[in-house]
Formats: structure tokens, sequence, C-alpha cells
């Protein structure tokens, strides 16, 4: 405790800020974050193991949500350190940490109990701008840039499952080489969140404010849509029929940005996708043993083997 406490202190130092300060701290499993009160405003220290994620790929989720607060788009936007940073390398004994701060998301959270299609039509206008604006992003440093889409389904790929799994590891390769053949252009390919979803805005009026850009990486847009609508479908009693998210959220996105219609017959792709990562995952966390796992997991697993070798994708 008395670490976290020294490294949570030098962290926020770096942004100008004091311990007496601090208001809260959040442990999470990789992750350390504490909030501060700067003038009348609450800012939050996020600091994270390079073990976990390394300087480079913090950098570049930072200089991407800065960028796109720039022009507009509500988010939770970075702020710079006393040097003029938007990440911090913290050293202490043998291990090394990067900080970053964040200003404070506008509105509340938004309950899955509230979804309706006024919502799913704003989150579709909401991303569809993020998208738009995103077509004229460059980042200039090669060493920040965010991975590729790629880069977690090989992680995924490589993950060690018993012979049991073999065929949704198989499909899971077909998929991947499928979706790796889809043609790319700055039109339909860019940074995407890659974790759309209730928990990660927040809603102010009609507006919503997005955070945790954690998981972003270069993809098709269309990805962003397939997890959207995915996570809308994670909650026990969701309705399985997908249209009714699929079909108020592209009416939304299509007011800020118009994908051709063989974009859109990707999408089940994409969803499968997510879907059976998220299997291999934990069964892998859990080696098979579904008990392990919290509620919700226990829950997501369960009958999910039938249903992914029960899909009528054309793989």
């Amino acid at each position: 405790m008395e670490r976290r406490s020294e490294l949570m202190a030098a962290a926020a130092s770096r942004f100008g800020l004091l311990e007496r300060d601090r208001l809260q701290t959040h442990f999470s499993e990789h992750s350390l974050v504490r909030s501060y009160r700067k003038d009348e405003e609450t800012v939050y220290v996020r600091l994270t193991d390079e073990s976990h994620k390394p300087y480079a790929k913090i950098a570049g989720e930072v200089q991407w949500v800065e960028f796109l607060g720039s022009k507009g788009v509500c988010v939770s936007r970075p702020l710079h350190s006393a040097a003029g940073n938007l990440a911090e390398r913290i050293r202490m004994e043998d291990r090394e940490y990067t900080a970053v701060c964040y200003e404070e998301a506008k509105g509340r959270p938004v309950g899955e109990n509230e979804a309706s299609e006024d919502l799913y039509r704003r989150m579709g206008q909401f991303m569809g701008g993020m998208h738009r604006i995103t077509q004229e992003y460059i980042h200039q440093d090669p060493f920040t840039r965010r991975p590729d889409w790629s880069y977690e389904a090989e992680k995924v790929r490589h993950l060690d499952l018993p012979p049991s799994e073999k065929e949704i590891a198989f499909r899971y390769q077909a998929l991947c080489q499928y979706i790796s053949e889809l043609p790319v252009s700055r039109e339909t390919y860019g940074l995407i969140h890659a974790d759309f979803h209730y928990g990660n805005f927040f809603v102010q009026g009609d507006a919503l404010c997005l955070i945790d850009f954690d998981a972003s990486r270069y993809s098709w847009f269309v990805e962003d849509i397939g997890v959207a609508a995915f996570f809308s479908g994670l909650t026990e009693g969701a309705d399985p029929d997908r249209g009714k998210f699929l079909i108020p959220f592209l009416e939304g996105y299509r007011l800020e940005l118009r994908l051709e219609e063989k974009w859109l017959r990707e999408i089940p792709y994409f969803m499968k996708l997510r879907e059976m990562g998220r299997y291999m995952k934990l069964f892998h966390a859990c080696r098979g043993n579904f008990d392990k796992l919290h509620p919700w997991g226990q829950w997501y697993m369960k009958g999910r083997r039938e249903k992914i070798l029960q899909s009528d994708l054309p793989l």
C-alpha cells in the first residue's frame, strides 16, 4: 500500500496535482486510478504497469483521444503534464509505469435498463461522427501507433486450448483469414474504439461522452458497429433480435457517415469475431472450469460453444 501511495504521488505531481487534493482511489487488475480536485473540477490520474501495456501504446491512445476532443467529439479528454506531455513514464525500483491524466467525463453513467431506440440512434450518430472525424487523423509517430486489429486476433489465435476446442479454434482462424482479405481504404479503415457499450459512455441530455479507449486499434469502421451490436445483447433477458438495436443505430450512424451497403453485410462477421474471441479467452482463463468464472462469465459461457458451432456464417 505504501508503494502504491508513493507511485500515485509521483504520478500526480507530474500533472501538477497535490496529494492533499486527492479524492478516491480505484484499483483494477492492471491499473491504479485516483481522482483529484483541480480548481473546481475533478480529474483522474491512471497509472499502468509497463508489463500490462507499454508506454508507446498508451501514448498512442491518448494522442488519438486528444485529437478527437480537439475536433469537438465529447470524450474524457487527456490533460498535459507540467512538462507538456500527454503520457509520463515513472520508474520505481525495478518497475516502469505510465501515467496519464483525464478530465472528468460529462454527464452520468447510463444503465442497460435505459436502452431504447432513441439511445441506440444517438449511439449510432456519435459513432458515425467519431469515424468521420477519424478519417482526418494521421498518426505521425510510428513508435506510438496503436496496434492493428490482427494484433489482438493473433494473441487469441495462439491461446493454448485443449483438443476439445479444436473446431472453435479452426473456425476462429478461418474467420480471421476472411476478415484479413477485406479491402482497406481511408473511408472504411482507421482507429476505432473497439469497446463501445453502455458502460463506456456517459449521457448528458441528448449528448453522449465516450470514455475508456484502452482497446482502441486500427480496423474497419464496421468492426466498431459489430462490437456495439454484439454488446447490445450481452445481458440476461436481452432481445436476441439484433435488428432492434442495429436499425435505429444505423439510422443515427448515417446522419454522420454513410458506408456502402456491402460493408453493412460484414457486421455479423465482426460480431462473431468478438463472440468467439471472448469465448476462447474465458475458456483459457478458467481452463474450461466455468464455475471459476465470475457470474457474468458463467452466464456468457453457458451454451456458447453450441451457439458458435451452429453459426450459419459461410466460412
